[in-house]
């Protein structure tokens, strides 16, 4: 993988991992293709763009005490265009100090195409605390 896209992979990264802590269910949705699909950490899986951005509205209300750091664990370049992402998610409070509960284990995977990188598959996986 080319350092640029190592480091936008990263980027893109840490930038759903700030929505998520901004409980911003639109800006968590538009790091998803038009056309993509999504399963969340409790199995619901959702095709689309605008699907993933309603489930969040639906969701993010009941995670609104919930934070978490993102670490990319590993990137499997699959094409120029096309990574598969494995990443690491650990709770933190609000100010982003470690705290108790389960993490998750991401998977996404991230094509280029006319609105830059975007997720086209991801699944999202609660891990044992």
């Amino acid at each position: 993988m080319s350092t640029t896209r190592h480091s936008e992979i990263h980027a893109l990264v840490q930038s759903f991992e700030d929505a998520f802590n901004a409980h911003d269910p639109v800006a968590l949705g538009e790091h998803f293709a038009a056309d993509s699909l999504w399963t969340n950490a409790v199995g619901r899986q959702v095709r689309g763009r605008d699907s993933v951005i309603a489930l969040g509205k639906e969701v993010v209300p009941k995670l609104a005490d919930a934070y978490a750091r993102y670490r990319v664990v590993d990137v499997l370049d699959i094409r120029p265009d096309v990574v598969a992402v494995h990443v690491a998610q650990a709770p933190v409070d609000a100010g982003g100090a470690p705290a108790e509960g389960p993490g998750g284990s991401a998977v996404y995977v991230f094509a280029l195409g006319d609105e830059g990188w975007r997720i086209v598959v991801g699944q999202n996986t609660i891990a044992a605390a």
